[in-house]
């Protein structure tokens, strides 16, 4: 998961962790921006859409033409085993 190159300022789980607590189980890029250091809307959608295309732990639904992203259960299952890594 991720890509090549420098290390990200935020890690895909991150981006994970931040849909799986959120209050819905969907969410818009805008509502967990504020909650990731990617600076943009625009820049969260874009690792949320590579996230979804290059892997299972994203599925997306498109909804008056915003993208939804959703958690599979591979990925609440990704974000839960790095959870549990943290603190043990």
């Amino acid at each position: 998961m991720g890509s090549p190159g420098p290390k990200r300022q935020v890690s895909d789980t991150r981006l994970l962790f931040e849909i799986l607590i959120s209050e819905d189980r969907s969410v818009l890029a805008a509502e967990i921006q504020s909650n990731v250091a990617l600076g943009t809307v625009q820049a969260v959608r874009d690792r949320l859409n590579t996230l979804a295309s290059d892997t299972e732990y994203i599925k997306t639904k498109t909804v008056s033409n915003r993208n939804m992203y959703r958690l599979t259960a591979a990925g609440r299952q990704h974000v839960a085993a790095a959870v549990r890594a943290d603190i043990d």
